[in-house]
């Protein structure tokens, strides 16, 4: 066929004058005869009517790869390098071991703010946040600084120490409201596992939703929640402590809530900078501090 009578054939139109070019050099790599040319705002790409189903197939297949989702893992932003709320918790951990076994003010400690569910759902709100702070004695405290620690350690990397041990505590209140609504009503119960089990939780969420496997197949993507219910089954039934006081339903009650809690931060924009950390502490530290003003209260007027 002579080139007079070659019949050309638009396989290609867009406004975008570099996807055009893209489309032009699929073409030039593949040795498909074209034509590139503007008509009515919009460039079009025009071939020999016996080369268009090729070359609409391949420029098909380029628009598809280039819009194809990136397959392989990804780093998760970090916020900070998470010390710092390790730090904090386990100080303030061994400062409320110390006023509880000193009965500092001459308070019990530990029936002033321990989780009784009764009394909770009788409107002692207070207990569920006052009972995260006690322990039985010094192996319940050192198993909840060293579990709390390790799983705190990373939310406060992702999150920022603030932020992240804010929703840590948030889903350890959450946790011991369930669990005292839940239990008996003759219910009582004291430390911080169940926020240790929110952190696990909220970790194992966070990084599945928002996590480094996310573009990967399904079943490495679900890796981080496989872990953290592994985990959850390990250390929260006692299996992996050795203890066997353990209150089970408190672990598994501040680990849906913190899972939760990482499912919505991981949809959520997480605010950046040091003063939004620093906001997100000030509220914690005055969630604790009116919780125990609270406990004050009523063991004043119980006297």
């Amino acid at each position: 066929m002579s080139p007079e009578a070659t019949v050309w054939v638009v396989v290609h139109e867009t406004a975008d004058a570099r996807h055009a070019s893209e489309a032009a050099l699929v073409l030039t790599a593949l040795e498909i005869q074209h034509e590139r040319r503007m008509y009515r705002n919009r460039w079009q790409l025009s071939v020999a009517e016996q080369d268009a189903a090729r070359a609409s197939e391949e420029i098909r297949a380029f628009d598809a790869e280039r819009h194809a989702p990136p397959v392989g893992r990804k780093p998760i932003a970090e916020l900070g390098n998470g010390w710092n709320g390790v730090a904090a918790f386990a100080a303030l951990l061994l400062v409320f071991a110390i006023l509880q076994a000193q009965d500092v003010l001459g308070l019990d400690w530990v029936r002033a703010g321990r989780l009784d569910a009764g009394r909770v759902l009788g409107g002692e709100w207070w207990r569920a946040v006052t009972a995260l702070t006690l322990h039985a004695d010094l192996g319940h405290l050192a198993s909840n600084i060293a579990f709390g620690s390790f799983f705190g350690l990373y939310v406060g990397r992702y999150l920022g120490s603030g932020l992240g041990w804010s929703a840590i505590l948030a889903g350890g209140i959450l946790g011991n409201a369930v669990n005292a609504w839940i239990q008996p009503a003759s219910h009582l119960a004291i430390g911080a596992s169940t926020a240790v089990f929110a952190a696990l939780g909220l970790l194992g969420a966070y990084t599945w939703r928002r996590g480094f496997l996310r573009n990967t197949p399904w079943r490495d993507r679900i890796a981080p929640v496989t872990a953290a219910v592994f985990l959850l089954a390990f250390t929260g039934t006692g299996t992996g402590t050795g203890d066997g006081n353990v209150d089970v339903m408190a672990h598994l009650t501040g680990f849906a809530a913190g899972f939760g809690i990482g499912v919505w931060l991981a949809a959520s924009r997480i605010p950046e900078g040091v003063r939004a950390q620093q906001i997100a502490a000030a509220i914690s530290a005055c969630v604790l501090a009116g919780a125990w003003l609270a406990a004050f209260g009523a063991a004043v007027i119980a006297r």
